[in-house]
């Protein structure tokens, strides 16, 4: 691994803050906003040295559900425990992780409220788990095509989560997410049973961030809490590959994970989604 992407990789996390961004058409034109890092310079060993500590919750027990496809499956248990635990040092987490592997959003409401299985195992309804916070990624991964039709289907299934979680949940807190972005020039090397052409990974990826970037603008549209992994995570147009793991080049490595789960932490916090 390159030296400097450790320093650059916290310099983002340091730099991150929650912003909207405008999506005006299903035409290839994802925005580049990448952060301007700050100059200080930082190494694993002092990452705490980032985190601001934790406001409210001492003591308490939080259910902390991830809704999503294998963005979220494959996301280490440890490493989003460790996340949380810079950032509330004395709060114990519950992470259920809901994460299905090749589905779609449109699936998500029936594991809120329905008993489902994955991987032959059965998990009860996400509402049973008496959640204080759900996290719903976008599922940009298993999407409905680069159109405004396919764009307009996560928008309609992001309302019919969200409405319904307010409706049979209205305790829970809400939080959008997006996750890492893909990177087109070795999109799903070594994945099984694919093979991509170069200009199929250039349109995939590219409709991915489509998808990344309309959760997003439905979190700034809708007034919900927001945790932007996928504009932190691009180098250019293209998701550091060092965030990638390098088996599939799909699937967050640990230090996407640890990227997507520092900054879901710090938007907790930011938005004070624990008193």
């Amino acid at each position: 691994m390159p030296l400097f992407i450790i320093p650059l990789y916290y310099q983002l996390l340091e730099a991150y803050h929650p912003q909207s961004y405008n999506y005006s058409s299903p035409k290839i034109n994802v925005i580049e906003t990448l952060p301007s890092p700050k100059p200080q310079v930082l190494g694993i060993s002092n990452s705490t040295s980032l985190t601001t500590p934790s406001i409210g919750g001492e003591g308490k027990i939080i259910n902390l559900v991830l809704i999503g496809d294998s963005m979220i499956d494959t996301l280490s248990q440890n490493i989003c425990q460790q996340s949380l635990q810079k950032y509330y040092p004395t709060v114990k987490f519950n992470l259920l992780k809901y994460g299905y592997g090749s589905t779609n959003i449109e699936s998500a409401s029936k594991r809120l409220n329905e008993t489902t299985t994955y991987l032959g195992k059965e998990n009860p309804s996400v509402f049973s788990q008496n959640p204080d916070i759900i996290v719903i990624e976008s599922f940009a991964y298993n999407n409905f095509g680069n159109s405004q039709k396919g764009i307009d289907r996560q928008s309609q299934s992001l309302t019919k989560i969200t409405d319904l979680i307010k409706t049979e949940s209205p305790k829970t807190k809400i939080i959008l997410a997006s996750t890492i972005a893909p990177n087109s020039v070795s999109f799903a090397n070594g994945a099984k049973d694919i093979y991509y052409s170069s200009l199929e990974k250039i349109e995939k990826t590219a409709t991915i961030k489509l998808y990344l970037q309309n959760i997003i603008n439905f979190a700034s549209k809708n007034n919900l809490p927001l945790s932007d992994a996928f504009h932190p995570s691009l180098f250019g147009q293209n998701g550091l590959e060092e965030l990638i793991n390098s088996t599939d080049n799909i699937h967050p490595s640990n230090l996407g994970t640890e990227l997507f789960c520092d900054i879901l932490a710090k938007s907790i916090l930011d938005n004070q989604l624990i008193n």
